[in-house]
């Protein structure tokens, strides 16, 4: 062998041994390798991933039964006493002390997602979706666009009245035509109608089905004619309208443009129950106390009913669903198509109400309107970026692909 070959073999393997000596040394002093905060939650969570896969293999399930069952939590210390990670405040590229954990949930059909929950001091906490929406929105408004406070079925209009919220009848709405409530989850772009008491967030599809769809076409027996019949959901008797959200929610309903339903909603969504009474043209109700007196329960998808779409008009001309000052500050005025509601009328079995772009009419039920579907997140989401501008939506954090 040329001995200079040798030679430069001999320089190449003490650098290299060198090289790993300083790594060596670096890493003890620094305390290993240093990641962004987003990155150790990424590590919370497959380390979490790996314990329950391990658990499983010994015939353990630590994983909740149901949607409705309490998440399990992990916290940081017991996955770092098992030696599946390291202690997590070695991880920070700051100095600070580090504490944290997984939620992991029942998301449903077979789904579990894994919510991280990490604070590092100052330096860093894991934020909610909610918590960010309702802090950008002064957590309640009075008058103007924004997000409104309602308890017991009534807005709060003075400011004095803000953040009693001790009711169970307590949610958060967005009225008027200009807010910020945009949120997008892969190409799919919604709006936010509606924070619970728990911290669940109503969502309206901000697009539409790609071909119209009648609200039901069946046979009914008292107009005699193939006119449809306005019971959305009876004893597993389901309309038109019902089939078409779920296979929205299966992701086997063409949406406008050929989008594809995101995956990634499966991990997030909530059961939900529907508010599918009936109500006439004179109801004055915008609370749902009318619609909610008939109930279509643990439901992942949904229709809007017509009290969300007065409730988010400012105009006080508004007293009637079939108002036509019902489309004047409303943000679902933007709209611009013709979609059905959830809400049948009460006078006549063959009718359902529909938006005509700024303004909710009466529409026999055969008649052919757009599907826009409404779905629940949970308040688990945590929260990627954003502030809910059509131009700068709230996005979600993912973990659970």
């Amino acid at each position: 062998m040329d001995k200079k070959l040798i030679k430069y073999g001999i320089i190449l393997g003490c650098v290299l041994v060198v090289i790993i000596i300083f790594a060596i040394i670096f890493n003890s002093t620094t305390g290993g390798v240093k990641y962004t905060y987003d990155k150790i939650e990424t590590k919370l969570v497959d380390a979490a991933k790996k314990y329950v896969g391990d658990k499983k293999k010994q015939g353990i399930d630590v994983l909740p039964e149901s949607p409705l069952s309490d998440p399990y939590y992990l916290s940081a210390d017991i996955l770092e006493q098992e030696e599946y990670i390291k202690d997590i405040s070695e991880y920070a590229k700051d100095e600070t002390t580090c504490v944290g954990g997984v939620n992991i949930y029942n998301a449903g059909n077979d789904k579990f997602d894994y919510v991280p929950d990490l604070t590092c001091g100052s330096y860093h906490q894991t934020v909610k979706l909610v918590d960010k929406v309702i802090e950008d929105n002064d957590s309640g408004v009075t008058h103007g666009s924004g997000l409104y406070q309602r308890v017991d079925g009534k807005f709060i209009l003075d400011d004095s009245d803000l953040n009693m919220g001790t009711s169970d009848d307590f949610e958060y709405v967005f009225r008027g035509d200009e807010v910020n409530n945009f949120i997008k989850i892969d190409d799919n772009l919604y709006r936010i109608v509606s924070i619970d008491n728990n911290n669940d967030m109503l969502l309206i599809y901000n697009e539409h089905s790609q071909r119209a769809i009648a609200w039901d076409d069946k046979y009914n027996e008292e107009v005699a004619k193939y006119q449809g019949v306005n019971t959305f959901e009876s004893n597993g008797l389901e309309s038109s309208a019902y089939k078409a959200i779920k296979e929205f929610y299966n992701g086997t309903l063409v949406l406008k443009d050929k989008e594809k339903f995101s995956e990634k909603t499966n991990y997030l969504t909530v059961p939900m129950n529907l508010c599918i009474g009936k109500r006439s043209t004179e109801d004055k109700d915008n609370s749902g106390k009318t619609e909610c007196k008939v109930i279509l329960e643990d439901q992942y998808v949904g229709l809007l009913p017509a009290y969300y779409y007065m409730s988010a008009s400012l105009d006080p001309g508004c007293d009637t669903i079939v108002s036509k000052s019902c489309g004047n500050f409303n943000y679902m005025s933007s709209f611009d198509d013709f979609w059905w509601l959830l809400t049948a009328n009460s006078e006549n079995t063959n009718e359902a109400y529909s938006v005509s772009k700024k303004y909710v009419d009466l529409s026999l039920c055969n008649y052919k309107a757009d599907i826009r579907p409404t779905i629940k997140i949970g308040g688990r989401a945590i929260y990627q970026e954003g502030n809910g501008t059509i131009d700068n939506p709230y996005q979600i954090k993912f973990f659970s692909e």
